[in-house]
């Protein structure tokens, strides 16, 4: 294997080791008698030093050695955990963050000052052990050991070890990084005849002969997960290879013997390798090569070194079974198709009957594909866990962050991009909600704030909910600020949910002080405008003294949907097949008309509340001799109303695509709104033409505007006045 695929497969696999460490120390901390969460965090650190071994990077290994010494104090109760080494490991996770980070990047990772300090301050924990390892480091002892140790290293491993999820191989590479391998021979006495072995099966067994300078226990921590179910033997050597070691010296670069003597530095020998005059430049001087011919060399060069951080996914296996199958079928089908189209004796029925399976298998193949790319949100979750903590914690506040919904799948793409805006929201809690702990005590509440993290699936959507048990948002706070910065003329009145709308405006806040957390009114407009390039809305809901909400509303996928298409005017329109609840032919009288309120839609006895989406959008209106007027009935967080359509044309799969600004409808629009809420993004329809993909939700907040309170919605409305007789037959 290359080193730049070797790196891609360290980069992935640390991000997933770190991701599990950062939420086992905040589960340790939340129980810290939880031996097997410390046995687990204990295996990240060393996975991740032996994965960093593997590739070469020493500055990994020596800070991760450091981790999971302390670590292993902690697995054999020789520590307690407190709050204090949780923030440590979790501080050393992050510094672990950034070396692999600089790794992906093609960099070279090296200990920086910053890192080093973090290091320094695993010392008080290391115990007795680090500080005599430390002393014995001192050259004024006389028992301190010159020089490397040898060890060998017998391995005999079961047969069935692959099956076990371990690789001999691998080991052997973890063993090769703490030193120099000075000999291995591999005994094949257990081999079978050719005829007779299984590929599955390990058949050999190693000694190994090792130069380093770790100790016997990080030794055996290599084979920490093989050593009860396989022959491990360790055996110190380095007496009889004291020989061997002298004569190594005939093997050794000049600067490295004038170092190890004590005749120069190593920086003194790095400074006059460095003035050593390069390949590239000699052969321009020579003639032999063009400097740009040179450059362009050196940047293929650079590419090749430079490893590519592609986004990755982890699939079951069901679902790529699944998917293998499916293109099975497909391969048959189409053959089927293929043979019908050339033979002429083919029924006419046949043919149309492979179509419709040939359809059908292509629907079941791209809902499969699809489920590719749907993942749960509970990482998601679990990795603002710790904002919220280091949130808290600078702030002096105490706060628990309590996650449910966290098995709800939401498309990858769509997490991603959602990270800026759950950190914000969250942040914005702690820091604007969640009281200090004397405040809330003296409001009668507990010392510690919450802080919800909530997903849900509902109507064709994925509600996501950050909410606090704080003090609330204010109104008249919030509009006198409003008024103060300008953002609303003095004498306007505003409801409830247009004075929320101001906390996403750029620049605005009630922070009474400029801090690192808040102040600077940046923030719940990021949270606005990124839920709003993923087709998403956002709200507030807020009670003083009990807290507030942020609920964001999402499509279930960026890529394609089911949908009912319909002609509105010239327009063609597609409504999201999970919004719909039914679709019914007005007779005369069912549609009515309420003074001062609109127009209802009388369903079996429910009035409900109609649109006409030619009056929302502009849409020319039809000739009302070649309409066929439909209502569908839409149902938006258990409200239903009515949207009335000019023609159904049918039920189709749109393939969604951003609508850009300079469609005309926008330039309609502008002058009533700030964008067209009511629409979530534009297709592409068979014969090449646009059509427009309908949120419901936005519709309704549009035609109805955003306050109906669901306690009196518009429909219980018009059930009051068609009992009062303020009810006629529409025109």
């Amino acid at each position: 294997m290359d080193q730049i695929a070797l790196m891609k497969i360290f980069v992935s696999e640390s991000e997933d080791l770190l991701a599990n460490l950062e939420q086992g120390l905040m589960s340790l901390e939340a129980d810290t008698a939880d031996d097997e969460v410390i046995h687990m965090i204990f295996r990240v650190a060393h996975t991740l030093k032996g994965n960093a071994g593997i590739t070469g990077i020493d500055a990994i290994v020596s800070f991760a050695h450091v981790m999971e010494g302390v670590l292993d104090r902690v697995r054999s109760h020789a520590l307690p955990v407190s709050h204090e080494l949780i923030t440590l490991l979790l501080n050393a996770g992050d510094v672990l963050k950034e070396m692999v980070s600089a790794a992906a990047a093609g960099a070279v990772v090296t200990l920086t000052e910053e890192h080093q300090l973090v290091l320094d301050r695993f010392a008080p924990f290391a115990g007795d052990g680090a500080a005599k390892a430390e002393a014995g480091a001192d050259a004024t002892s006389p028992r301190a050991p010159s020089g490397p140790s040898v060890f060998a290293i017998d391995m005999r491993f079961r047969e069935d070890i692959f099956a076990t999820g371990q690789d001999p191989a691998l080991l052997l590479q973890e063993l090769g990084a703490l030193g120099e391998v000075l000999q291995i021979q591999t005994d094949v006495s257990r081999l079978p005849p050719l005829d007779q072995a299984e590929a599955t099966r390990c058949y050999l067994s190693w000694r190994m002969l090792l130069s380093t300078n770790a100790s016997r226990s990080d030794l055996e921590a290599v084979f920490l997960f093989v050593m009860e179910d396989n022959e491990i033997r360790i055996e110190d050597v380095t007496k009889s290879f004291a020989g061997r070691r002298e004569a190594q010296a005939a093997d050794k670069k000049l600067g490295e013997l004038l170092v190890e003597q004590g005749v120069v530095q190593q920086a003194d020998v790095l400074e006059v390798v460095s003035a050593q005059r390069k390949v590239g430049e000699l052969l321009i001087e020579a003639g032999k090569v063009k400097r740009d011919e040179l450059n362009k060399v050196l940047a293929k060069q650079e590419a090749a070194r430079r490893v590519r951080q592609n986004s990755s996914i982890r699939v079951d296996t069901d679902k790529l079974d699944g998917l293998v199958n499916l293109v099975g079928e497909l391969v048959i089908c189409v053959a089927q198709v293929n043979q019908n189209a050339r033979d002429a004796a083919a029924t006419h029925e046949a043919r149309i009957a492979a179509a419709e399976v040939l359809v059908q298998i292509s629907r079941d193949l791209q809902d499969q594909a699809m489920s590719l790319r749907m993942v749960p949100v509970r990482e998601t979750f679990d990795r603002f866990k710790r904002a919220a903590r280091d949130v808290a914690e600078q702030l002096g506040k105490f706060v628990i962050v309590e996650a449910t919904g966290i098995e709800t799948e939401l498309d990858k793409n769509v997490i991603e991009q959602l990270a800026d805006p759950l950190k914000h929201m969250i942040r914005n809690c702690i820091s604007h909600g969640i009281e200090s702990p004397a405040e809330r005590i003296a409001a009668g509440k507990s010392d510690t704030g919450r802080v919800f993290l909530r997903a849900a699936q509902r109507e064709g959507r994925i509600i996501i909910e950050v909410a606090d048990d704080g003090r609330g948002v204010d109104p008249e706070r919030v509009l006198a600020k409003a008024r103060e910065l300008g953002l609303v003329p003095p004498g306007k009145t505003l409801s409830e949910r247009e004075i929320y709308e101001l906390l996403f405006a750029p620049g605005f806040s009630t922070a009474a002080q400029v801090n690192e957390i808040s102040g600077r009114g940046v923030g719940l407009d990021v949270v606005k405008r990124n839920v709003q390039e993923l087709r998403g809305t956002v709200e507030i809901e807020s009670e003083l003294g009990k807290g507030t909400t942020f609920r964001i509303r999402l499509p279930l996928t960026l890529a394609i949907i089911d949908g009912m298409t319909a002609k509105v005017g010239p327009e063609t329109v597609t409504i999201p097949l999970l919004a719909v609840i039914e679709l019914i032919e007005p007779a005369a009288g069912v549609i009515k008309t309420v003074a001062g309120k609109g127009e209802l839609v009388d369903v079996r006895g429910e009035l409900l509340p109609m649109v006409r989406l030619s009056d929302v959008f502009d849409f020319p209106r039809a000739d009302p001799k070649t309409v066929e007027s439909k209502v569908v009935v839409v149902e938006n967080q258990g409200r239903k109303f009515g949207v009335m359509v000019d023609r159904v044309l049918g039920m189709e799969q749109a393939v969604i695509k951003p609508l850009d600004r300079s469609f005309a409808l926008f330039s309609r629009l502008d002058g009533r709104y700030e964008r067209p809420e009511g629409i979530a993004g534009a297709t592409i329809l068979g014969d090449g033409s646009i059509g427009l993909i309908l949120d419901v939700h936005g519709i309704e907040r549009m035609a109805f505007g955003g306050d109906r309170d669901p306690r009196d919605t518009r429909e219980a409305r018009a059930g009051r006045d068609a009992r009062d007789g303020r009810v006629g037959a529409a025109a």
